[in-house]
């Protein structure tokens, strides 16, 4: 415990700031010129901290605030597993707080016992809550740097709060193994091809290439010699592929061939003349379900969330400008007002 609390306490000033809004997720605080007129953004205040910002515009006064603070009376905890575990001038922090703290930090820490962490976490629980004092007591979050930021933090929360109401519940286990099924189950192996190849500007220089080959010029390099191709660089390598990966010659060249042997002809596309030789041949069978668990659930919610997306655009009127001012003509507006 002692070695987790000199870590965090061994950092500047500044880096301490850091280290503390990370723990408790919060957004980092930005470090600004003293002239600059606005401050970075301070960690949300939880609901019920006492406000004591004056109205208006302020100034930080760099001098300590004259303070007289008395203890506290022990306040009631909300339930009789979640108890009050500090109290920063009449402000609470509750067991519960810390538990959902904790499940902030990185993954080396989350895993240590909550026993350990709990002191640490405490004081730097503390730290948050005195740091956030100070600031409304400075009315720091009456500058207007500090409300935008504020504002676009809680956009943030809100969006993200839509996205789990509206995307998440979408991802399900039973979701992801009909996408399974659909993709893999039952599946025949699919067989890829190991190839290198050479690309060259003319037929004829294909042809001259062809015939150093077949009397047992090196492949590699070759390809390593005269490809114009960016593989030219790994002998033309150009690894496993399937058939539906290449364009449609090109596979039917690859595919016909045996480990070892070169096409007996070149093949053009727009980008050249190419002569193949297949290095290997394999068969793939399915991914397990457990392989491609993580990817499936990973697409799902990519589809889910670009779904809200489109059904929130399509409840408003959206007019997009240029820089200088008039409005983009792509047609229709992309997206209408709801019906009344």
């Amino acid at each position: 415990m002692r070695h987790l609390d000199r870590f965090l306490r061994g950092v500047s000033p500044l880096a301490g700031i850091a280290v503390v809004t990370a723990l408790l997720g919060a957004p980092a605080v930005q470090a600004q010129k003293p002239d600059s007129g606005s401050v970075g953004s301070p960690p949300l205040a939880k609901p019920g901290a006492a406000t004591h910002a004056p109205t208006g515009s302020a100034t930080v006064n760099p001098a300590p605030l004259s303070r007289s603070v008395q203890p506290g009376p022990a306040l009631p905890s909300r339930s009789g597993s979640d108890p009050i575990v500090a109290n920063i001038d009449g402000h609470p922090i509750y067991l519960n707080e810390l538990g959902e703290a904790s499940r902030t930090l990185p993954e080396n820490l989350r895993s240590l016992p909550f026993d350990t962490l709990y002191p640490v976490l405490l004081d730097r629980m503390i730290d948050h809550e005195a740091l956030v004092m100070m600031a409304r007591e400075h009315g720091l979050e009456n500058k207007p740097a500090v409300r935008r930021q504020i504002q676009a933090a809680t956009e943030r929360i809100l969006e993200g709060a839509w996205l789990a109401v509206d995307a998440e519940p979408k991802v399900t286990e039973q979701a992801i193994r009909d996408r399974y099924n659909r993709l893999f189950a039952n599946r025949p192996a699919t067989e890829e091809v190991h190839a290198r190849h050479i690309l060259v500007t003319t037929k004829a220089e294909a042809e001259t290439l062809l015939k150093e080959l077949q009397n047992g010029a090196d492949f590699a390099t070759l390809a390593r010699k005269v490809s114009k191709d960016p593989d030219a660089a790994k002998g033309g390598d150009l690894g496993f592929f399937r058939r539906e990966q290449v364009w449609p010659s090109f596979a039917d060249m690859a595919f016909s061939l045996q480990p070892g042997q070169i096409g007996p002809e070149p093949i053009h596309n727009e980008f050249g003349w190419h002569i193949v030789k297949v290095e290997e041949r394999r068969l793939v069978a399915p991914p397990s379900y457990a392989d491609v668990h993580d990817q499936i659930r990973m697409e799902l919610m990519a589809e889910a969330v670009r779904q809200s997306v489109a059904k929130a655009r399509a409840q408003v009127v959206i007019h997009k400008f240029n820089l200088d001012g008039s409005e983009m003509q792509e047609g229709p507006h992309l997206g209408s007002a709801p019906p009344q």
